[in-house]
C-alpha cells in the first residue's frame, strides 16, 4: 500500500517522463503511471518470493545432509525450526516473479550465500537453539533477515535495477509494508496499491489535474519567480511546483502546510541541493498571496 508521499512520487516520475518525450503525442501518460504502479507490485512479490526461496534453500540443505554416505545423528535428526517458521510456510506460489524465472540460477546462488551468512549470525543461532516457537520470535527472525541480508544486498539490487528504474525508490517502502504486515499478523501474499479509495482518487486527480492546469500553474510559477530566468528553473522543480500548486488549488481537504512539507521533502530527494529552498520560497508566497487572502 502506497503512502501519500509515494503516490506523489509516482505521479512526479510519470510527469517527468512525459516532459522528456519532446511532444511525442503517442506517449500514454496513464499507461506510464499504471506501469509505474505495477512495477511496485512486481518488486513486492519479488522480495516475498526471495523469502520462499530462502526456506527452499534451507530445506534442500537438510535433505542433502540426510543422503550423505555416513550421515551424523545431527544430519539424520536436523533442527527444522527455521523451515517450519509459520511466516515462511504461509508464502504461496500464486504470484510468481518473472524476475526470478529469468534469473533463477543466479538468484538461487545469491540466496544460498545469504543463508550461509544468516546461519553464522548470533540472531539465527539464538533462534535455532531456543526450544520454543513464539510468534514474536518467528516474526523477528524474518524481519532481521530482510533488513540485514536482503533489502541492502547489492547482488539483489543488481538484478532488480534491470527491471525497474524506480526500484530504489520502491524498495524501502516495500520493506516497511512487509514489516507492517508481519507485525500485524496480516497475509504477505497479497498487496493493495492504495490503502483506501480516497488515495486512489487522489492519485488520479493529481496527475490529470496537473496536466489540465499546466499552463495556469506555469504562469503562476513564472510570475512568482520573476527574478529568475525561466530557463534556469530545473524541470524537476517546475513539475514539483506545478503539482503542489495544483494540489493546493484544486484538491480539497489537504492542509496547505502538509502539501508544502511533502513537496519540499520530495525535492530533497529528486532535485538539486538548493531546490528545496527555491520551491519553499515560491510555494510559501503562493499560499500567502493567493489563498490566505480569500
Amino acid at each position: 500500500m502506497l503512502p501519500r508521499r509515494h503516490i506523489r512520487i509516482k505521479v512526479f516520475q510519470s510527469l517527468y517522463t512525459l516532459a522528456q518525450q519532446d511532444k511525442d503525442y503517442k506517449f500514454d501518460l496513464q499507461k506510464e503511471f499504471n506501469n509505474n504502479l505495477e512495477s511496485y507490485k512486481s518488486l513486492y512479490f519479488f522480495i516475498i518470493n526471495l523469502l520462499k526461496i530462502l526456506r527452499d534453500v534451507a530445506k534442500e540443505e537438510i535433505d542433502v545432509k540426510k543422503t550423505k554416505l555416513m550421515p551424523s545423528e545431527e544430519d539424520l535428526k536436523p533442527n527444522t525450526k527455521f523451515i517450519r517458521n509459520t511466516i515462511l510456510n504461509k508464502i504461496n506460489n500464486k504470484h510468481k516473479s518473472s524476475h526470478i524465472e529469468k534469473e533463477k540460477e543466479k538468484i538461487y546462488s545469491i540466496i544460498k550465500n545469504i543463508f550461509q551468512q544468516v546461519k553464522r549470525s548470533k540472531k539465527y543461532i539464538d533462534y535455532m537453539t531456543n526450544k520454543t516457537s513464539e510468534n514474536d520470535e518467528e516474526k523477528s527472525i524474518i524481519l532481521f533477515i530482510l533488513k540485514k541480508y536482503v533489502i541492502i544486498n547489492e547482488s539483489i539490487h543488481d538484478i532488480i535495477e534491470d527491471y525497474s528504474i524506480y526500484w530504489n525508490d520502491d524498495l524501502i517502502v516495500i520493506y516497511n509494508l512487509i514489516l507492517e504486515k508481519i507485525n500485524n499478523n496480516k497475509s504477505i501474499n497479497t498487496i493493495k496499491l492504495f490503502r483506501k479509495k480516497d488515495d486512489e482518487v487522489f492519485a488520479k486527480k493529481l496527475i490529470q489535474t496537473t496536466i489540465d492546469k499546466e499552463d495556469d500553474t506555469s504562469l503562476i510559477i513564472y510570475r512568482l519567480a520573476k527574478n529568475w530566468d525561466k530557463e534556469r528553473i530545473a524541470l524537476s522543480d517546475l513539475i514539483l511546483m506545478r503539482m503542489a500548486i495544483t494540489e493546493i488549488s484544486y484538491l480539497k481537504n489537504i492542509p496547505h502546510k502538509v502539501t508544502l512539507d511533502e513537496y519540499i521533502e520530495i525535492s530533497k530527494q529528486y532535485s538539486t541541493p538548493k531546490s528545496n529552498e527555491f520551491i519553499n520560497g515560491i510555494l510559501d508566497v503562493f499560499i500567502k498571496d493567493n489563498l490566505e487572502k480569500k
